[in-house]
This record gives structure tokens, sequence and C-alpha cells, in this order.
């Protein structure tokens, strides 16, 4: 009998995040034989590497260029023959334009079944999609999503079967969070200031993400005589103009742009900061603010799809505001920071128990080998 394969779609191994170490780790445990297949990239440094799944990678050797922005009938041959070859029975994406490249493959490899993992609104948004999904999406087996408002999203199409479509949260290990640093040796890690107070953000600079609002606002508290810094981790095509609206603002001296760090360092990025700040316009389950939580860190994000299920707990741990207002973001700002060292690690010690409660491994662990069995038995 073949062995019982799983395998993870990715466009680079970069791409692979917590959760996947959580599922490849659970699928691993219960027997079945997980693999990572992606086009191009070097995984030595990813991630995943670093959390022990070197076996599981299989690159198709491809330009990520030509084979993900520009479909590529040389990147369907080459996949069609890694899924036949590795026996693979099960294979999750998240990325649409990897989903079209499973769907073709499905035509070759009929006892295939496709999991598609929505994790961002908007995921239909052109007329194209629109009709390759209505057209094609029978040859998806299960689609998932990680948020009540994309399962919303799903169910108002009107035409996907009941059965087909369910919700699985993303998780958190907190324990990957328990850094065993003082503040200030997290902070010199950095090269970041020892003893000012320190908001900070972890995103790529994308319109999704409203990182100039959030210059705007941190622009406002300065000017209440407030002192404090703003720390962004990330990188993207909208960098140079964020920095260069910081300077336009005459607050870039106030603001570290340290660039994309690795994900094995953002357990001490984070213990190096006072307050999380997350304003967003678009949004699936944003693992940044669920990885600031396990932190135990007070957050200030917006309201975006899974940021309202995140903060849907009687237990408080910051604040959730409307998108695109710097006014009501500067206040949060003020609000967060006048509360004091005391008041702020109760909000933080609350953000870490909702992950502990309700973000939980184990779940995803568990949902994870039911779906992949039943799909097996279909």
């Amino acid at each position: 009998m073949p062995l019982q394969k799983v395998a993870f779609f990715l466009d680079s191994p970069e791409k692979g995040n917590r959760r996947h170490h959580i599922q490849l780790r659970a699928l691993k445990e219960a027997g079945f034989h997980p693999k990572v297949i992606f086009l191009s990239g070097d995984p030595s440094g990813s991630y995943l590497a670093f959390k022990g799944h070197k076996e599981t990678f299989i690159p198709l050797f491809l330009s990520r260029e030509k084979a993900f922005h520009h479909f590529s009938w040389k990147a369907l041959q080459k996949l069609t023959r890694v899924l036949k070859e590795e026996n693979i029975e099960v294979i999750w994406t998240h990325r649409w334009r990897l989903l079209r490249y499973l769907i073709g493959a499905k035509f070759f490899v009929p006892q295939l079944r496709i999991v598609y993992y929505i994790v961002i609104k908007g995921f239909l948004r052109s007329p194209g999609r629109r009709f390759f999904f209505r057209i094609f999406h029978p040859r998806i087996d299960k689609i998932l999503v990680n948020s009540q408002a994309l399962l919303k999203e799903v169910q108002e199409l009107g035409y996907l079967p009941e059965h087909k479509v369910d919700l699985l949260y993303s998780a958190i290990e907190p324990q990957e969070f328990e850094v065993k640093l003082f503040k200030s040796e997290a902070r010199r890690l950095f090269g970041l200031p020892e003893r000012d107070f320190l908001f900070g953000m972890v995103a790529r600079f994308r319109k999704e993400k409203d990182h100039g609002g959030l210059l705007e606002a941190f622009f406002r508290f300065l000017q209440t005589g407030r002192r404090a810094r703003l720390v962004l981790v990330g990188d993207g095509p909208l960098e140079d103009l964020m920095r260069k609206k910081a300077r336009k603002l005459h607050i870039d001296k106030q603001v570290h742009f340290l660039g994309r760090i690795p994900l094995s360092k953002v357990p001490s990025l984070l213990k190096a900061l006072d307050v999380f700040v997350y304003p967003t316009f678009r949004e699936g389950m944003p693992m940044a603010v669920m990885e600031a939580m396990a932190a135990g860190l007070p957050i200030i994000a917006t309201e975006a799809e899974g940021l309202s299920d995140l903060f849907d707990s009687s237990l408080t741990f910051g604040k959730l505001l409307p998108p695109g207002n710097p006014e009501l973001l500067a206040q949060a700002l003020v609000e967060l920071y006048d509360l004091g060292e005391e008041k702020r690690a109760q909000l933080g010690e609350a953000a870490r128990r909702r992950i502990l409660e309700a973000f939980s491994p184990e779940v995803l662990s568990q949902r994870t080998i039911e779906i992949v069995t039943h799909l097996m038995k279909t």
C-alpha cells in the first residue's frame, strides 16, 4: 500500500509560517508523511527549516517571477510529476495563484484532494477570479477560512455546498514567546534605545496595512509632549514611501525602520516592545497580532475580519478601533501610554490568556488530522 502523503504548496519556503509548523508536526505524529512543495527559493534559512522540517522540502526549481505571477505550463508539468512520484493524496495551499496549478494538476492526478485555505478578504476581487472560481470550484475538495467574516463572505457566494466550507483558526505555540531575555537585552539585539517607550508593528509595507495612518497618529501622539519611539518591522513595496512620510512629518528620528527579520527572531523583537500596534484595512487572521498576544503585549488594532474574532472575548487586552482614523489611533496610543507599566502588564497577560484559551495548537492539530483523514476516505 502506498504511503499516505500530505503536502503544502507554497510559492517559496519563506512563506512557511507557525501554522504550517504546527500542522506538519501534527501530521508526522499521526503517521502521515507531509511534504512542502515550493516553486523556488533557498529553504535553508526559512522558519520551517529552523523548526526541523528540512526533510519535507520539495523544490520545483522554477522562476517565481515566471511561475507565480504568470501561469506556466512548465510549472504545471513539474508539479504534476512531483505529485505522482511522491504519491501526494491531499494538498493544501492558501495562495490563489497556486490554486490554479492544483486545479490543473487534478486533471492528470484525479485522486488528488485539494484544500484551499482562504486567509484574506476579497479573494475573488477581480471578474477573472470570480469566473474561474465559479467554473472550477467543484474540483476543490475542501475550502477553509480563518475568520467568521471570511466564512460569511464565502457562504454568501450562494453556490458552494455547505459541507465543503469550514472554519479553521490559526494557532500559536505560546512557549515560543517565552524569551529568556530582559527587555534591555532584547533592545540591544536590535539596536533600539533601552529606556524609551516603544510602540511597534510587524507587517509588510503594503496597501492593506495602514502604516501611513500609524505615522500620522504617532505624529499626533508626539505633539502632546509625550516621548516614545515607533518600531516598524518588515519590508514591502511601500517602505520607501513610508520612510519619506516620516521625514515629511519630521518624526524620522523617532521612527525605527528595522526591515524584515527572520520569523525565528520575532519573539525577541516583541520582548523589546511596550505596546503592539496593528492598523489595517483588510486582514484574515493576522499571525503578527497573535504572536504579539502570545508574547504578552497589549494590542491596539483596527477592525478587520479576523481581528474581530481575536477581540471577541470577555477579556480586555487593548483597543479595537475603526480603520482609517489617525485621530482615534493617536488617542489609543496616548491611553495605553498613560496606563502605566502595571496595568499594561495586566492587559498583556489577558492577551496571552486569550491565545491559550481560543487559538491553541492542540485544536489546530486535531482539526488538521480530522480534515486530512476525512478527505482520504472520500
